[in-house]
This record gives structure tokens, C-alpha cells and sequence, in this order.
């Protein structure tokens, strides 16, 4: 098999950047796109010359395909995840990974059990910057990683009481991709955010969060600070490690990897290498990698973010808010036993 069979399910605004990037890609065969919407899902259909189908039973029963990209609103994840699943289709499905973390590691145990190859969107890690960063931080085996991403107001729509709403939208990349790039497991979450500072709607305004990660003598820290008060402010991601440091602003990187501190008396141009990347959406890379790797089985899911890890994630980000409310630390061992 050549190309990997492929139906969309969700037409809206964010499910046009997967259907874009399923119809580009040379390893997929875009089959049919499934909205319930008929307004919404019948134009996207004709436009890229697919079948149009108006429910997602039709679609697994009825058509031919081998795998399915998801978008719809996220309390609808698990339940359309969940049948994909059980029709033994692969799929990736748009973060976060559903509203629970009792959903999320139902929705991983079976595509688990069942050998599906089963993708989150977080298609950032498919960006130049950071698989430059991934690879600079194998090298200098990361003690503290730091997001400090800031942005204006965000739209209406995102202004709700949830905690997937407000900055935890705009932060959803920043929590799985500390994981990422320390290469650990997170253990505990310590939080501080705000609600109702410049809208009375409810919904987490800023957060300021400190993530554990690992064991041993040499645990990770990873920081994110950020807010919709903080427009302007530059953006950065920063990464101490034993072995070196490494700075990226937007999409340049300042690197060193070598003894770190330097050894007294050695004096160098400290930021001895620099990498500039590129700012697209990086949908298309994802979906052309999780096709390949659905298609050969020597390929491997990853860099693309797996069910076990938007599970991680979702913990780590209902942890924050559990946290930034309580004021305690949260252990994600214990959080998530107790909310399975």
C-alpha cells in the first residue's frame, strides 16, 4: 500500500488545517470528509473533491479507509476518538486529548491494545526550532527548561470557566513540549494563575507553573510563565543543562554545548552556534510523518506527540489548574489515581 487512506472528521476553523494538510499530503489518499453540519461539511467536501458524509457511523461502515483525522469541539473527543478506535482505524485526533483523564487513558489504552498508530496534534514539535532544540538538548542533558510565552487578549470563544479555555489554550504546546525536550516523565505540579483580571468571564487569565521531571539526582525543572496581559512582551524558550545552554527566540537559536560552567581560567565565545528555523503551520509535517508511520512499520510514531504523551499532557495541565486553586503541590501519581 502506497497511501494511506484518510477521511476527515470536523470542517470548522482549526479542522480546515487538517484537511489541508490530509489533502496535501503525498502519502494519503483524502477519501471523504464527516461533519454533522452539512453547510459546513458539504462545501469543504466539493472544494477538495471528496465524498461528503453527514455521520461518522456512515463513514466507518461505508468507506474505505485506513485512517482518520479529528476535530471537533473537545467534549466530543472521546466519544469520536472511541468509535475510530473500535473500528481498528489509526488516527490523529486535535489536542487537548479529551476532558478527562479517566477518557484519556481509556481513549490510550485501546488504540494501545490495538496497535493503532494514534496521534495528538501538537504539530509544533514537527517546527525547525524545536527539533533543533530536541537535538541541542539530547546533547546537554536539560536541568531547567523555561517557556515564557506572552500574548494580548484572547478571543471570546476561548473565555470560559474550563480548564482547556483561557491560557491553558494558548499554553497547551508549552506542557507537552517540556516533556519533550527534557526526554522525562513529570512527576509533580506546582501552580499559580488568576481568573477574571481583564474579563469577567470567568477564565484563567495567567498562569505561572513549575513541572518535576524525572528521578534521581538529576531531576528536571520545567517553568512556564505566561499571560493575556503580557502583549509585546518578547517570547522565549530558554534550557539549562549539565552539559550546556541554549536560548531561542522565535525562531533563532544561541547555543553551547561543552563543559558547563567552563573550567576556570578557559575563557570562549560562549554562544559558540546559532540556528534559524522557519514560522509556518507545521499540520502537513505531522500528518505526512503519522502516514508513514502507519504505512511501514519500521517507522517510528515519534517525534509526533502519541496518545501516552497527550495523556501526560492533559494531566500536567488539569494538575496546573488543580494546583494554581489549591495552592499545593500536586503529585501526578497520586491526581491521576484519584480521578480515574
Amino acid at each position: 500500500m502506497d497511501k494511506l487512506r484518510v477521511a476527515m472528521i470536523g470542517a470548522g476553523p482549526r479542522g480546515m488545517s487538517h484537511v489541508r494538510s490530509i489533502a496535501g499530503a503525498p502519502n494519503i489518499e483524502f477519501v471523504a470528509v464527516c461533519d454533522i453540519d452539512e453547510e459546513v461539511g458539504r462545501p469543504v467536501a466539493e472544494e477538495f473533491g471528496v465524498e461528503y458524509v453527514s455521520s461518522i457511523d456512515a463513514l466507518l461502515a461505508d468507506y474505505d479507509i485506513d485512517g482518520c483525522g479529528i476535530c471537533v469541539p473537545t467534549p466530543y473527543h472521546y466519544d469520536t476518538a472511541m468509535q475510530v478506535i473500535e473500528a481498528n482505524r489509526h488516527l490523529v485526533t486535535e489536542k487537548p486529548m479529551a476532558k478527562s483523564i479517566a477518557q484519556a487513558w481509556e481513549m490510550m489504552e485501546a488504540a494501545e491494545s490495538r496497535g493503532l498508530q494514534a496521534a495528538i496534534s501538537y504539530q509544533l514539535r514537527f517546527g525547525p526550532v524545536y527539533l533543533k532544540m530536541k537535538e541541542i538538548c539530547e546533547q546537554i542533558d536539560p536541568l531547567q527548561v523555561l517557556f515564557a510565552r506572552q500574548r494580548p487578549m484572547m478571543a471570546a470563544k476561548y473565555l470560559s470557566a474550563e480548564p482547556f479555555d483561557g491560557i491553558m489554550d494558548f499554553i497547551s504546546h508549552d506542557i507537552d513540549m517540556i516533556p519533550f525536550l527534557a526526554g522525562r516523565e513529570p512527576k509533580a505540579v506546582f501552580a499559580t494563575m488568576g481568573r477574571n483580571v481583564w474579563a469577567d468571564a470567568d477564565a484563567i487569565e495567567y498562569m505561572g507553573c513549575q513541572i518535576e521531571l524525572g528521578e534521581g539526582p538529576h531531576k528536571t525543572v520545567g517553568v512556564i510563565s505566561s499571560s493575556m496581559g503580557g502583549g509585546g512582551v518578547p517570547q522565549r524558550l530558554d534550557v539549562v543543562g549539565k552539559n550546556g545552554v541554549a536560548v531561542a527566540t522565535g525562531n533563532d537559536i544561541k547555543f553551547a554545548v561543552g563543559p558547563n560552567p567552563t573550567e576556570k581560567g578557559v575563557i570562549r565565545d560562549f554562544w559558540n552556534a546559532t540556528f534559524t528555523g522557519e514560522s509556518r503551520d507545521f499540520t502537513a509535517d505531522l500528518y505526512r510523518h503519522w502516514a508513514d508511520a502507519c504505512l511501514n512499520d519500521e517507522v517510528d510514531l515519534a517525534p509526533a506527540a502519541s496518545y501516552r504523551d497527550g495523556y501526560n499532557a492533559l494531566l500536567v495541565s488539569l494538575a496546573m489548574v488543580e494546583s494554581g486553586e489549591s495552592g499545593e503541590v500536586v503529585d501526578l501519581e497520586e491526581f491521576a489515581e484519584a480521578n480515574s
